[in-house]
């Protein structure tokens, strides 16, 4: 069996988190992996019987990889991503790809220029409720969608643990990206609004509610919250809606078929994404990493399409400058 030689760059959760993958997948072999607190790369490196490399150019340069997971903050991507596609390395980019279309299109031409391939790891394509919807719509089953409505609430503690990160790159890029794939038409308009008073002590949005308008006439609603009280049971509590001029779909995410009562609270445990059972990660994001892996070694495309992601990004800086000026910003 072929195995692909991977490193992981930046071993925060999500990082922490595809070590582990790879490191228990059977066509895969964890070979480094890096981050700039050395002493967590030592401990990961010292758990998964691997390499700890000081930085990712030396990673690059001397591991011996086939592939490079970067899963750093967004404003390191660019330059890990370029360093990766220069030394020849297949590329899975944790989202968004960039903090910027810019960013995002040197990565792109990066890519293609230097020969490798890229994924950008939006998971929601790996999620069976997200992935069923998609393939009705691809299948004609919903007809051409013309309205879509995105809704994900968080509780408080995320903005605290991350302060000056932005509501629509750590949570709301998964929408506006879905939103992006599932429309199937380019965005024309963007229009958005926030309220940044819970949150507004560590540069964080509360609540945002923006209106996406499309070439083809459809509108798209996303409405981002990290707001939540938190003793709010729920850790993931998501809802899409598509219509289309044939049929509906819908994704309504809450309890997640698994309740948890104790003498101090009622948690609702996520079931999907990443959850540990049988001694091991399961889940959407397992499935992602094995597509990235499978696909790489046979060379077939990825679900993920790069154009999609960086739209995505796209939207988000029209609703940045929306917020601004307070006007609708046309993208171009």
């Amino acid at each position: 069996m072929k195995t692909l030689r991977v490193g992981v760059v930046g071993l925060g959760l999500i990082g922490a988190l595809h070590a582990r993958i790879f490191n228990e997948m059977p066509d895969a072999e964890l070979v480094a992996v890096s981050d700039a607190d050395g002493r967590k790369a030592e401990e990961l490196a010292s758990k998964f019987g691997c390499r700890a490399c000081a930085d990712v150019k030396k990673m690059c340069d001397e591991a011996g990889l086939d592939a490079l997971s970067i899963c750093t903050p967004d404003q390191f991507h660019l330059e890990n991503a370029l360093y990766a596609a220069k030394s020849g390395l297949d590329i899975l980019i944790e989202k968004p790809i960039a903090p910027t279309e810019a960013e995002a299109r040197q990565i792109q031409e990066a890519v293609e220029s230097s020969g490798v391939r890229a994924m950008v790891a939006h998971i929601l394509h790996f999620d069976p409720r997200y992935a069923q919807l998609e393939e009705a719509i691809e299948r004609g089953e919903i007809g051409e969608p013309i309205h879509m409505y995105f809704r994900r609430t968080n509780p408080r503690a995320n903005p605290r643990r991350l302060p000056g990160v932005s509501i629509f790159f750590y949570i709301g890029v998964h929408d506006f990206e879905m939103l992006c794939a599932y429309m199937r038409s380019k965005p024309s308009r963007a229009y958005a609004q926030q309220v940044s008073r819970i949150n507004a002590d560590i540069g964080c949005e509360d609540t945002v509610i923006c209106t996406v308008n499309f070439e083809n006439g459809a509108l798209g609603l996303v409405e981002l919250c990290w707001a939540l009280p938190d003793n709010s049971a729920l850790g993931i509590n998501t809802y899409a809606e598509v219509v289309g001029d044939k049929a509906a779909g819908y994704v309504n995410i809450m309890d997640q078929g698994l309740s948890l009562i104790t003498a101090d609270s009622v948690l609702y445990p996520d079931t999907l994404h990443w959850p540990e059972y049988n001694g091991r990660i399961q889940g959407d994001l397992k499935e992602e990493l094995r597509h990235f892996v499978s696909a790489t070694l046979s060379g077939t495309p990825y679900l993920t399409k790069m154009d999609n992601a960086i739209t995505a990004v796209k939207v988000i800086e029209a609703c940045f400058e929306s917020i601004r000026t307070g006007l609708p910003v046309d993208i171009e």
